[in-house]
C-alpha cells in the first residue's frame, strides 16, 4: 500500500455467511477510503473427468448469484464494483495471482468457507493466502 493509499479491494465471494461479512466490511472500508472493490468468486470443477453441461450450468448460474448478491452490498454502501468469475482447482493460489497481477492494495477473505465444518481454526484457502501473499489480508471470522 504505496503511500497509505487504499484503491482497490479484493474480496474472494463462496457465498459463505464469512464471505458475505467479508464483502460488507470491504464495503464500509471502501466507503471511508473512495476505494473499488473487486469481487472474486472461483469455481473449482469437479475432480471426477469432465463435468456434465447441466452441472457447468448450474455453477455458472451459483457464481451469478454470489456476485449479485455482492454487488447489491456495494450498491447500498454507494462503492464501485466489479463482479469476476474463475474456474480452478487451487482457489487459494488464484486469489493470490489475481491480487498480485491486478494490484490489489487489501484482500479481505472469510476466515472459512462454505464447508467450514470440516476446518480447525482458519480455513485452508483462507490460510493458504494468508500466508503467501504479499499484499495485506484482512480476515473476517
Amino acid at each position: 500500500m504505496g503511500s497509505n493509499t487504499l484503491n482497490k479491494i479484493l474480496v474472494p465471494l463462496d457465498g459463505s455467511k464469512n464471505s458475505l461479512r467479508g464483502m460488507k466490511f470491504a464495503a464500509a472500508v471502501a466507503n471511508q477510503s473512495g476505494s473499488s472493490i473487486i469481487g472474486l468468486n472461483i469455481n473449482s470443477p469437479p475432480m471426477f473427468v469432465k463435468a456434465s453441461v447441466t452441472l457447468r450450468n448450474q455453477a455458472k448460474l451459483k457464481s451469478k448469484e454470489i456476485i449479485k448478491e455482492a454487488e447489491a452490498i456495494t450498491q447500498k454502501a454507494n462503492v464501485s464494483f466489479r463482479g469476476i468469475t474463475k474456474v480452478s482447482n487451487n482457489v487459494g493460489k488464484t486469489i493470490v495471482t489475481f491480487a498480485e497481477g491486478h494490484q490489489v492494495d487489501m484482500i479481505v477473505i472469510g476466515s472459512r468457507g462454505p464447508d467450514s465444518e470440516h476446518e480447525l481454526f482458519l480455513g485452508s484457502t483462507a490460510n493458504y493466502v494468508v500466508i503467501k501473499s504479499k499484499i495485506p489480508v484482512t480476515i473476517i471470522k
